[in-house]
């Protein structure tokens, strides 16, 4: 890999990077200096990347960290209050107001059992639901066992539905 190619590689992941980094830590500005602190340190560390995963797996884990160290430093894991799940959940304008009003409140309880989740599972289940990566991606990412991320994502999944089921929100499986 060449490092003239390095602003290629900075346009085509930075977006998701920013995307991972924000679900975790639940701020723009903290988002935005990660997603810099990421690209910075993969430029310094250019030469070391020996290719044995995919430069974005590489990106992943830096990321994956620097969110981490970020949560640690200022213990704000138990928050994820204002994700914009609009994008993901998109509520259609045209359907009826309080159909609109129940999905958001659904959405609202499902944005507090995510932040209800272990740091381990929160991670997971980002990655898994939101970026859509493979398990075998995640594993690399976190340097686990392929079979410890799909326990630790069936449990995030138990979890958020036990909860939600208990809650009232949910009465069948999600």
């Amino acid at each position: 890999m060449e490092k003239k190619n390095f602003e290629e590689y900075y346009l085509m992941y930075a977006n998701k990077i920013y995307g991972v980094a924000y679900k975790m830590v639940n701020n723009h500005e903290d988002a935005v200096d990660i997603v810099q602190e990421v690209f910075l340190r993969a430029y310094r560390n250019w030469n070391n990347f020996k290719g044995l995963s995919k430069f974005s797996t590489y990106l992943y884990r830096i990321a994956v960290n620097l969110s981490y160290d970020f949560l640690r430093r200022k213990n704000k894991m138990k928050r994820v209050d204002d994700l914009n799940y609009e994008n993901i959940y998109s509520l259609n304008p045209s359907t009826d107001f309080e159909k609109n009003v129940k999905n958001r409140e659904i959405v609202n309880e499902i944005e507090k059992e995510i932040n209800n989740l272990t740091e381990k599972q929160k991670i997971v289940f980002i990655l898994k639901t939101f970026e859509e990566l493979t398990y075998e991606e995640i594993a690399k990412i976190l340097k686990k066992r392929v079979g410890t991320i799909k326990a630790t994502y069936f449990q995030s999944l138990q979890k958020i539905r036990e909860n939600l089921k208990n809650k009232g929100v949910i009465k069948n499986e999600m």
